[in-house]
Parts: structure tokens; C-alpha cells; sequence
């Protein structure tokens, strides 16, 4: 039996920071943040404050975020969800923001995150692991979830992984 279980991306459009300004004009984008909500309740990104990778509650306010729910199997949601509590603790990724966000260049720290790399790393392993198990039942997420086996994780900034998300819920194939 293939059980699904819901997970989201949502994307932070509130008054913000001025860094999250900064974010914003630099993207010409409404979102200057984004968080994986687990199937569990908690999310997972970097700290948008202390800049460090955690899982934790938030008290979503839907005028101030942008909720895009995503349906995956359940055991390859439960394998990235482990492999997010080891992604806890971690620092910034500071010079992918620089390297990979700024200069547009590629450069990132492959042990350190910042938000929409972290998010986009969670889908691109749930691709990998549907892709390498050959499975058919998988094949539907293979075929939508493509984009994150062609990208690397800290190309994406907010914006850009709002559009996929948005792309991937929208298309025909959902």
C-alpha cells in the first residue's frame, strides 16, 4: 500500500527585517524567507534571527506567509524529515549567499544553509531517493520533482523556489 503525506514550503511576504527588505529588493520578489512544514506540525529552515538551522513551532499568520502544500510518499517524507533534525545546529551559509545568491558563481559551504538552499536540498533528496529506488510508484514524483535533480540547492533563492513549488502544485501531471 503507497501512503501520501502532506508537507508545505511556505514563504514568509510580512513586514519583515531590513535584511529581509534587502532580500526582497535584490529578488524583486514579495518572499524574503521559506520554511519546510513538516508532516509532524514543526518546520524546518535556518533561523531567520540567529542564523543557524533548527526545527521548531511557528504561529503561521497567513497574511504574512504563503503556504504551498506538497503530497509525497510517506516513507520518503519520513527520510527527509530524519535528515533534517541532522541539519540541526548547523550555521549559515554565508558564502552561498554571497557566492551563489550575490555573484551568481556556485560557491557554497556544502555543511551550511540558508533558507531556501535548505528547503530546496530536502526536495532535491526526496527526488534522489524516488529516483534511485526505481520504483514505479514513484515515477509520477520523479517526473514533477525533476527540477531539483537538474539545480543545485543554493541557486534558489525564495522567489525562485516559490515558482517551482507553484509549478509542481499547478502542473497537469498533480
Amino acid at each position: 500500500m503507497n501512503t501520501t503525506k502532506t508537507v508545505s514550503i511556505i514563504f514568509y511576504k510580512g513586514p519583515g527585517t531590513l535584511g529581509e527588505k534587502l532580500i526582497r529588493l535584490w529578488t524583486s520578489s514579495p518572499y524574503a524567507h521559506c520554511e519546510f512544514g513538516r508532516s509532524d506540525g514543526l518546520y524546518h529552515s535556518n533561523d531567520r534571527f540567529r542564523f543557524v538551522s533548527r526545527t521548531h513551532t511557528l504561529e503561521i499568520d497567513p497574511l504574512d506567509w504563503e503556504i504551498c502544500e506538497i503530497e509525497l510518499p510517506s516513507e520518503i517524507i519520513d527520510r527527509v524529515e530524519r535528515r533534517q533534525l541532522r541539519k540541526n545546529g548547523t550555521k549559515y551559509d554565508w558564502i552561498g549567499i554571497v557566492f551563489s545568491q550575490i555573484f551568481r558563481l556556485g560557491y557554497h559551504d556544502k555543511k551550511r544553509w540558508f533558507c531556501s538552499k535548505s528547503n530546496a536540498d530536502d526536495l532535491a533528496y526526496a527526488y534522489r531517493l524516488m529516483q534511485r529506488s526505481k520504483k514505479e510508484q514513484y515515477d509520477f514524483y520523479v517526473k514533477r520533482f525533476r527540477i531539483f535533480g537538474e539545480t543545485s540547492p543554493q541557486d534558489f533563492s525564495p522567489k525562485q523556489l516559490y515558482s517551482v513549488v507553484q509549478n509542481i502544485i499547478h502542473s497537469h501531471m498533480y
